[in-house]
């Protein structure tokens, strides 16, 4: 990072207050800013809408920040909401977040990657291909899309179909080729200490499952680790999940396949593809089958905050850490082109203390921590109630 961002981010004295921030943006979003955008843009990280869209009202060709990073090292996703009590206000070189006349935080947006000035040698924009989750995980999706979308069986939080398309800078479909020299190039010309890669969803998975091991085959010695993949792989578990035994042999580090909502009946409901070709029970034994190889606290599985019952959220997370799994969540933001999306509201302030508070009880019985760090996880707030900065 820059001089100047690195000595806004080791304002840790600050963090409980960022804490704080970092919740209410969550909940609440922020109101479009064009006029500070404007005259930053080129010196901030933009959105490239690589999955979701929850910018309302902002055309894809505007460039807008991806996140913001608050005093203490702590990262937040920028949604656009134009019903949010928040807002942005530039004022003698700084910005600040305001809710009426008070002031949350003041914020910093974050320098555009390196490797972003390159393109593959087969003339492919690196930025198309990955990014930078905060500042320290190279994130990218093999395949930007779901084909459950295509025969009506999308998970019904989801905005991919709406999100990528021609408008969008992304690159559907990666080639291997493209993701290795990626990897390299981002390891030569930037700093990051996790890989998040995801999948994408396949009608058939024992096809999505060929091809991230295809893909992990090819990076994983174009990464800083030594040939070990340190951070999350998320995507589908084949048919036959003895096969899962390969990523313990390829050095993956923390595996995951995200149940986004608890128990079966929602899962049908809100996740009506995963559950007809993949299965709620084939997703939680694929999920035991990994934590008996890799051990207590090293497997992950992701749940959406907010759109079921707490109850049956918290019931998710206390199976999971009961067999050695670690839960997590991301507060759902209303995504532009979702079944639930702007019908849905806010989401409530209480349902997302009581759901982190309890996460974080979860983690210190069970020797858990955190996936990943606050600088990384941006719409979660499992770190800020971990470290009780809340």
């Amino acid at each position: 990072m820059e001089a100047e961002i690195t000595k806004f981010a080791s304002r840790t004295e600050e963090r409980k207050n960022s804490a704080q921030a970092k919740l209410d943006i969550l909940v609440y979003g922020i109101q479009d800013a064009p006029e500070i955008f404007a005259v930053l843009e080129g010196k901030f990280k933009e959105e490239h809408y690589a999955y979701d869209n929850g910018n309302w009202g902002v055309a894809k060709s505007r460039l807008v920040p991806t996140e913001m990073l608050l005093p203490g090292d702590i990262i937040v996703k920028l949604h656009i909401r134009p019903d949010s009590p928040l807002r942005l206000t530039a004022e003698q070189g700084r910005i600040f977040v305001k809710n009426g006349s008070r002031y949350l935080t003041e914020i910093m947006f974050l320098d555009r990657p390196n490797f972003w000035k390159f393109t593959t040698s087969q003339g492919t924009p690196t930025k198309n291909i990955a990014q930078l989750y905060g500042h320290s995980a190279l994130n990218f999706n093999i395949f930007s899309g779901c084909e459950f979308h295509g025969v009506g069986k999308d998970c019904r939080f989801c905005s991919v179909r709406e999100t990528v398309d021609k408008f969008s800078p992304i690159k559907r479909t990666k080639n291997t080729a493209d993701l290795a020299e990626t990897c390299e190039l981002a390891t030569r010309h930037d700093s990051f200490r996790y890989l998040i890669m995801t999948g994408g969803s396949y009608l058939d998975r024992n096809k999505e499952f060929d091809r991230n091991i295809e893909v992990l085959k090819v990076i994983r010695y174009k990464l800083p680790w030594q040939g070990k993949i340190k951070g999350n792989v998320s995507f589908l578990p084949p048919a036959d999940f003895t096969k899962l035994s390969a990523l313990a042999e390829l050095e993956v580090e923390n595996p995951s396949f995200n149940m986004e909502v608890w128990d079966k009946t929602s899962f049908s409901r809100i996740c009506p593809g995963k559950a007809e070709y993949v299965g709620f029970e084939h997703m939680v034994q694929s999920l035991l089958y990994l934590a008996d190889i890799y051990g207590n606290g090293k497997v992950w599985s992701n749940f959406v905050a907010g759109i079921i019952p707490l109850s049956d959220i918290k019931d998710g997370f206390r199976f999971m850490a009961e067999h050695g799994i670690v839960p997590g969540a991301n507060i759902y933001h209303a995504e532009v082109g979702a079944d639930i999306g702007k019908s849905l509201g806010t989401i409530d302030a209480g349902y997302i203390r009581e759901l982190y508070s309890y996460a974080a009880e979860l983690y210190h019985k069970y020797g858990f921590k955190p996936y990943f760090d606050a600088a990384v996880l941006r719409n979660s707030m499992a770190n800020e109630f971990y470290e009780d900065l809340i």
